[in-house]
């Protein structure tokens, strides 16, 4: 528990300190910034648990209703083993990993309970890279498949991944300032699928206001999208040479429309919009966590100072910058530790890693 140096401003204040000193917070803005982007992402794990009950809830059957997945992909999914591995793998893994990530960023299991920290994050990154395995396998089809939700996806992994490689070395290096931007770049990075999810809605609304945008989807998925024969062709009379079997590979052009309430349409809506919204979202993340770490240069000097003492401890060559530090590897000033100036009151408890 943190015990605050100076008296509440208000009643208010006081009331807050009882609930964000006992997690570890000494400041009631890092505690506002974990409950709002922690929440978030907490919030978004638990809706999508019930995803894991693929065949009941995620894909289910046509008397069961609407599907978690958006209309069509299941086409994907129940008809090629290779996708469905993919998707419940990423489901399998990635939720589980992000409901445990919020438990990294409480600052007490940091503080008190550093070995549940340290098997929680190993256990935290085996399961994202596994999930990000998963999601590389479907992204060919996930929301349409589009050259650019495959290459947003690609470039969304490469970023995570490389940001918590980054973190794990430094951490190894005892270079704690760098391992908590890391880790908060890679779960910025990670956290805009929520933000995209908004982006889309909103985008799949716009462009079927707009009425002009059309595409292809395989008659093989519009036939499983509408479940007969006579409603595929009433919409798609294109599809005739898919079920006389003249041309299997027949495509047709979908109208992308949320609003004639037609499933197919949605999904092309939908999928049309995903891979604009994913790349609007990642570029949002990437600025924002940029914005806060230059806005936080004291705590990542304090934890430097911290980092000194514990490299200096630990017979380490270059205190203080013995991680992955930009006067190691770039051509920044050389920092100056001194053992003078990490004080006690520079090695105190940090609300963020």
């Amino acid at each position: 528990m943190v015990l605050p140096t100076r008296p509440p401003r208000n009643a208010f204040n006081a009331f807050m300190r009882r609930i964000y000193n006992p997690m570890g917070f000494s400041k009631a803005y890092n505690f506002i910034l974990w409950f709002i982007f922690a929440g978030a992402l907490f919030g978004f794990v638990l809706a999508r648990f019930i995803y894991l009950d693929f065949s009941g809830t995620f894909c289910p059957s046509t008397s069961k209703g609407a599907t978690g997945a958006a209309p069509g992909e299941c086409y994907w999914y129940t008809t090629f083993s290779q996708y469905k591995i993919g998707i419940l793998l990423h489901l399998g893994c990635v939720l589980p990993s992000g409901l445990l990530a919020v438990v990294q960023f409480i600052p007490v299991v940091r503080h008190k309970w550093i070995l549940v920290h340290r098997l929680n994050g190993y256990l935290v990154l085996l399961l994202f890279l596994l999930s990000t395995v998963g999601a590389l396998m479907i992204a060919r089809h996930a929301f349409g498949g589009g050259l650019d939700t495959q290459a947003a996806v690609g470039t969304l992994s490469i970023g995570c991944l490389t940001s918590f490689v980054l973190a794990w070395v430094n951490i190894k290096r005892l270079q704690i300032e760098q391992h908590r931007a890391w880790m908060l770049r890679g779960w910025f990075y990670a956290g805009s699928i929520i933000t995209s999810r908004i982006v889309l809605i909103i985008a799949a609304t716009a462009i079927s206001t707009s009425n002009n945008y059309y595409t292809s989807r395989p008659c093989a998925q519009l036939a499983y999208i509408h479940k007969s024969q006579a409603q595929t062709l009433r919409y798609y009379p294109s599809c005739a040479s898919f079920f006389n079997m003249t041309n299997p590979g027949q495509e047709a052009v979908v109208h992308a429309s949320m609003a004639n309430g037609v499933s197919s349409e949605i999904g092309v809506a939908l999928g049309l919009s995903f891979g604009m919204a994913l790349w609007m979202a990642l570029a949002i993340h990437a600025v924002g966590i940029e914005v806060y770490l230059h806005l936080t240069p004291r705590e990542a000097e304090r934890l430097r100072k911290v980092s000194y003492q514990r490299q200096m401890e630990a017979g380490m060559k270059n205190p203080g910058s013995a991680g992955l530090t930009a006067d190691r590897l770039g051509d920044s000033e050389p920092w100056e530790g001194n053992a003078r100036k990490v004080s006690e009151s520079t090695l105190g408890t940090s609300d963020v890693e």
